[in-house]
């Protein structure tokens, strides 16, 4: 007769202590990969560097004091609302044994308790996909992101679809971590124009689809490297996005977006912001881009002065095929004076 395997269960609060996020860390590693968590930032999280941002818990199964299962929830700070899951994980011998769906449970009832609405997470496995979807997950359209909603609200009003904002109390600031959910229904919106961000990879999921949710935050914690980035918010919302990256010390390369119901005026204002960063570091030449569909973004450019280059460049992916257009920023002449 086989005898039943015994789980103990913990719910820790990031921060936790050294050994605690060493074996959490070693024990993703086996899971995701060493790429998984350098490009994550994990030791970093588990550490505390973010607590003014977001709370993070950690739930944990194991059996015989050793990690065999996770799952890690993160609720934003500065919109209440949000949270998002990631590292689920689970060690091969102890699969299909229910651990995965009794942490995530454990998880929305944390989530929930402290007043969660919207709760995100993203996988490309179909498996966990179904487990997910027992427990009310359902896919946005256009991605491999899933969302739980505990308000009621459908998809189009998570992404902010079709919603009216006051253009005048729109105001810009230096992205920093409070944004690392915020950001993702922005991101997630099916923009027409093909490009958002090209650099942080970024496409409009009416074009390509985004397989990644609780990974796009890093995409712009990269950033920050050898740039900047900045965000458009009103009330909670993040509304626009921009990023300036630098190739090297005197060249850079600007690129943003923001949802269509913002004016033209907030644009112009944010992508200057990101200018005037890059000037402020040394940058003497400044490129922006567009593809060539896209022709909202390539008047703007017009408008904020750039010069179109000859060439054009093609970068073909499996799942489909940019034709992009640069542009050169007037960094040391007089702007255009639509810009004012």
């Amino acid at each position: 007769m086989s005898s039943k395997i015994e789980f103990s269960f913990e719910a820790l609060e990031v921060p936790v202590s050294w050994n605690v996020a060493n074996e959490l860390c070693l024990f993703w590693t086996k899971i995701f990969g060493q790429d998984f968590i350098e490009n994550q930032n994990i030791f970093t999280i588990l550490s505390g560097n973010e607590k003014e941002f977001n709370r993070d818990f950690i739930f944990v199964a194991k059996y015989k004091d050793a990690i065999v299962s996770t799952v890690h929830p993160t609720i934003s700070i500065f919109d209440k609302r949000l949270g998002g899951i990631g590292e689920v994980a689970t060690s091969g011998d102890f699969r299909g044994k229910g651990l995965a769906k009794l942490l995530c449970n454990m998880a929305i009832d944390e989530f929930k308790k402290r007043g969660g609405k919207l709760l995100l997470l993203g996988t490309n496995n179909p498996a966990a996909a179904r487990l997910y979807h027992s427990l009310g997950w359902r896919y946005i359209p256009g991605s491999r992101v899933m969302l739980r909603v505990f308000d009621g609200r459908n998809t189009d009003r998570f992404l902010n679809a079709g919603k009216r904002f006051n253009n005048k109390k729109i105001y810009i600031l230096r992205g920093d971590a409070r944004f690392r959910l915020p950001i993702i229904p922005l991101i997630l919106f099916p923009f027409e124009e093909i490009v958002l961000d090209l650099n942080t990879g970024l496409f409009s999921t009416r074009w390509f689809v985004q397989k990644s949710c609780m990974g796009l935050y890093p995409r712009y914690e990269k950033i920050d490297e050898n740039g900047a980035w900045f965000v458009a918010i009103s009330k909670k919302s993040v509304v626009g996005i921009a990023s300036v990256k630098f190739h090297d010390e005197h060249c850079a390369q600007v690129d943003g977006f923001c949802l269509p119901e913002i004016s033209e005026k907030v644009i112009k204002k944010l992508y200057l912001k990101t200018v005037d960063y890059a000037i402020k570091r040394g940058a003497r030449e400044i490129h922006m881009v567009a593809d060539n569909l896209d022709i909202k973004k390539k008047k703007l450019l017009l408008k904020l002065g750039c010069i179109p280059q000859k060439e054009r460049i093609t970068i073909e992916s499996k799942e489909g095929l940019l034709d992009i257009i640069a542009f050169d920023f007037p960094v040391a002449g007089e702007r255009d004076d639509k810009t004012s």
